[in-house]
C-alpha cells in the first residue's frame, strides 16, 4: 500500500512572529514545512517543535534581501521540491519622516518588503501553473490600504503587493492556482524591535500605537485568522475589525482618514522631539 502523499508548505520569515506561528499550525503530521528565515538558530528550535508534533520539518538559512543569493537557492529548490503552499511573512519595517530617511534604508525595505515576494511568488508560481495547482500566501498589511505616515517605504512596499495581488488573482485561477493577501492591522511581533528607526525608537512607536487606540493581537491570533480564512475560501483577507473598516474606508473616502494620519504626524513629531 502506498504511503499518503506529504504536503510540502515553504513559510519564509518563519523565525518570528507571523511565519513563526502559520508554521506552529501547520506543523502537523502529513506535513513538511520548509522554514525560512536569516537565523539557523531559531529556525533549528521552530523545527525541533514541529518535529515534536508529529511534523516534518527543514530548515534553510536565507536573506530575502538577499535576492541573487535566493535566486540560486530558488532554481535549485524549484527543481526537487513540488511545493503545494507558499506563505511568504518575511519584512522589514521602517519608522521616520520621509526627510530623514536614507538611500540605503529604501533598498532594503524595497528588497525585503516586495522584491523578495515577487521573486518568490514568480518562481513557485511558474511551477504550479504547469502542475495546475497550488497556493500562494502574501502577508502583507493595513498600510498598503491605507498609508502610513512615518513608515513610508514600508507603506510603498505594502501597497505594491496589494498591486501584484489584485492582478495576479484573475491570471491565478486558470492555472490552477490560488491567490491569497493577508493585511492585519497591528501584531505584537518582533517587527517594531527589529525595524529601522530615524529619529525615534522602539519604545516611541509601540507608545504611539497604543495612544492611537488601534488593538494589537498576538501572532497566533493572527495565524489562525489567516488559515480560517483560507479554508473558508477567501482570497483576501483583512483583521481585525478597525482594519477591514479602515481597508474599506480609505479609498473611497480618504479625507475620514486624513485625521488619524495628521494625529500619527503630530505625535510622531512631539515623542521624537
Amino acid at each position: 500500500m502506498n504511503s499518503p502523499a506529504v504536503k510540502e508548505i515553504l513559510i519564509t520569515g518563519a523565525s518570528s512572529g507571523i511565519g513563526m506561528e502559520l508554521a506552529r499550525q501547520l506543523g502537523v503530521p502529513g506535513h513538511r514545512l520548509w522554514l525560512v528565515a536569516r537565523s539557523t538558530e531559531k529556525l533549528d528550535v521552530l523545527a525541533d517543535e514541529i518535529r515534536a508534533a508529529g511534523g516534518q520539518a527543514e530548515v534553510r538559512a536565507l536573506d530575502l534581501s538577499d535576492i541573487e543569493g535566493c535566486g540560486s537557492f530558488l532554481e535549485k529548490f524549484t527543481k526537487e521540491v513540488r511545493l503545494d503552499e507558499l506563505y511568504l511573512a518575511a519584512a522589514v519595517s521602517i519608522f521616520g519622516e520621509v526627510k530623514d530617511i536614507q538611500p540605503e534604508d529604501w533598498d532594503l525595505i524595497y528588497r525585503t518588503d516586495l522584491l523578495s515576494y515577487v521573486q518568490w511568488t514568480q518562481a513557485f508560481y511558474e511551477v504550479m501553473a504547469k502542475a495546475r495547482r497550488g497556493r500562494i500566501v502574501m502577508v502583507s498589511s493595513l498600510a498598503g490600504y491605507a498609508g502610513y505616515p512615518t513608515s513610508v517605504p514600508y507603506a510603498t512596499m505594502k501597497a505594491g503587493l496589494l498591486g501584484l495581488f489584485r492582478t495576479l488573482r484573475h491570471e491565478a485561477p486558470g492555472q490552477g492556482v490560488s491567490v491569497h493577501l493577508v493585511s492585519p492591522g497591528y501584531v505584537r511581533t518582533g517587527i517594531y524591535r527589529s525595524a529601522i528607526y530615524r529619529r525615534s525608537n522602539p519604545d516611541n512607536t509601540l507608545k504611539q500605537i497604543d495612544e492611537m487606540g488601534f488593538k494589537m493581537i498576538e501572532p497566533s491570533e493572527a495565524a489562525e485568522a489567516i488559515l480560517k480564512g483560507i479554508k473558508a475560501g477567501k482570497d483576501e483577507l483583512v483583521f481585525p475589525r478597525y482594519a477591514k473598516l479602515l481597508a474599506w474606508v480609505a479609498p473611497r473616502f480618504p479625507g475620514l482618514v486624513d485625521g488619524i494620519h495628521a494625529r500619527m504626524v503630530k505625535r510622531f513629531r512631539e515623542l521624537s522631539a
